[in-house]
């Protein structure tokens, strides 16, 4: 073997010296070492990216938050859902307790979603988004009840969720598209007209899946589980993704670590949800007032049972394909990057593979427990937020490995993404007895768009034309290069 030069003499200045390494790791080292190292370099790059993101998408969900309200005459009639949320948040930061006793005296409401525990009158949401506003409402909150701090609660919270899928697809995608996946997602889906929108349990429940998801992919599962817990404090059938992934990465990984610290991690939520329900309720449970009853209705293939075969098909075609709620026709785009998903689930990681099927799998438990068209008084849908959120690096895969490789696929995925954000920026900002007026016995003869459009005046048209176009111009000034890759090692 030759003799090595002297490193005195052959070590170059120190600014090459870093620049020579980068060379030699990107032409010798693994596919997943060259993927790594030029990612390393564009990484504080990505954290602008991300802050500059949530930034944006936090001023544009404030500016246009509000609450889902039905106004008749001089009167708001709130959605049970938001209101019994929002209510006890209030309570216990300014009153200090969780009797919302007060709604009697202060609004006359005397029904909901609340049930009586000895002489007082309780909420039974669940914990994760009364908990998430109850410092908002500290901060910003009065003697009497109001329903706007909730509604920056939604909209921080959602936000929030946004960022951190940003961060979740920087692990398997580049700079673009990473930040179109986000932006779509914020924008162009029920994540601005619903979660963002008001205290509905979808912004806790999708901050709380994002980051378990971005820490499942960065292979800290101890945090995943921190992540899942604040999903299954928001809705407590989530638990299916954490088990799901749990299990997943510990037979990939051959390792029984994933499953042990994701499981135990995961299961505090639990604990907490079953210990907030004996202090609210006063009971061991984990549905309890209103949900009550919804596992034996999931199983029961009988009359008023959500098990049934013909319920399960015409729900199923509903969530995705109705003019009233699906999830196709409001976010068509999606259609665009279903021919990619074999080629990315053969590229795909564990970990967007585990997520996609915990997506699915609580996709089925959420239709055999409720009702697939979410709620009468809001635009677009709801109920598939979180599936869509973990399916997302599934679908950023998709997208590269074919939606992008054709120019006439790249234009009808632009120009169905421009429809989408059009409509939901009209959507956001609409309140109407109309919405409320929606049945679902009929839902492939309604569709909400027309009603939304049919409140503005062309202005409002107009400014939500300037964003639909905005938003596909300014992804596509964004620069990229060899050196601009994901952060993960895939």
């Amino acid at each position: 073997m030759a003799k090595q030069p002297n490193a005195k003499k052959s070590r170059p200045p120190s600014g090459a010296s870093n620049s020579k390494a980068s060379e030699r790791v990107t032409k010798d080292a693994s596919p997943a070492a060259r993927a790594t190292a030029p990612a390393q370099r564009a990484t504080g790059g990505h954290h602008r990216d991300t802050w500059i993101l949530f930034v944006l998408v936090v001023i544009v969900y404030v500016a246009t938050a509000t609450v889902s309200v039905t106004v008749v005459g001089k009167r708001a009639y709130f959605s049970n859902d938001v209101f019994f949320s929002a209510y006890p948040a209030w309570t216990i930061a300014k009153l200090h307790t969780l009797n919302i006793d007060t709604v009697i005296t202060q609004l006359g409401i005397k029904s909901g979603w609340g049930f009586i525990v000895g002489d007082h009158l309780r909420s039974d949401r669940f914990p994760g988004p009364i908990l998430w506003a109850v410092p908002f409402y500290f901060i910003a909150g009065g003697s009497r009840f109001s329903i706007g701090p909730s509604a920056v609660a939604a909209a921080v919270g959602t936000a929030i969720a946004v960022a951190l899928i940003h961060r979740v697809l920087l692990q398997i995608v580049g700079r673009r598209t990473a930040l179109g996946g986000a932006l779509l997602f914020a924008l162009a889906t029920g994540a601005w007209s619903v979660s963002a929108d008001s205290l509905w349990t979808h912004p806790t429940c999708l901050m709380g899946l994002a980051l378990g998801t971005w820490m499942v992919a960065r292979g800290n599962f101890a945090a995943s589980g921190i992540g899942y817990s604040v999903a299954i404090l928001s809705r407590p059938h989530t638990a299916v993704v954490a088990a799901i992934t749990g299990v997943w990465e510990s037979v990939v990984r051959r390792s029984w670590r994933p499953v042990i610290l994701t499981g135990l991690t995961s299961a505090v939520g639990l604990a907490l949800l079953i210990g907030y329900n004996k202090l609210n309720a006063g009971s061991w449970d984990i549905f309890p007032g209103s949900y009550n009853g919804r596992f034996d209705a999931a199983i029961n293939t009988g009359v008023g049972g959500q098990a049934r075969p013909t319920l399960w098909t015409g729900d199923i075609a509903a969530t995705f394909f109705s003019p009233l709620r699906g999830l196709f026709v409001y976010s068509p785009f999606l259609l665009v990057l279903i021919p990619g998903i074999p080629a990315a689930w053969r590229a795909a990681p564990a970990w967007v593979r585990s997520s996609a099927v915990g997506a699915a799998v609580y996709f089925v438990i959420q239709l055999a427990g409720n009702t697939w068209i979410g709620a009468t008084d809001i635009f677009g849908y709801r109920l598939p937020l979180e599936p869509l959120l973990l399916c997302a690096p599934l679908l950023a895969l998709s997208y590269t490995a074919w939606t992008a490789r054709w120019a006439w696929s790249r234009w009808a995925f632009a120009v169905l993404s421009a429809v989408s954000v059009w409509w939901f920026a009209v959507g956001a900002v609409t309140r109407t007895p109309a919405l409320n007026s929606l049945r679902e016995e009929v839902p492939w003869s309604e569709w909400q768009v027309p009603l939304v459009v049919k409140a503005h005046s062309p202005i409002v048209w107009l400014l939500a034309a300037v964003l639909a176009v905005a938003v596909p111009w300014a992804l596509s000034r964004i620069p990229t290069s060899s050196r601009d890759t994901f952060e993960g090692a895939v």
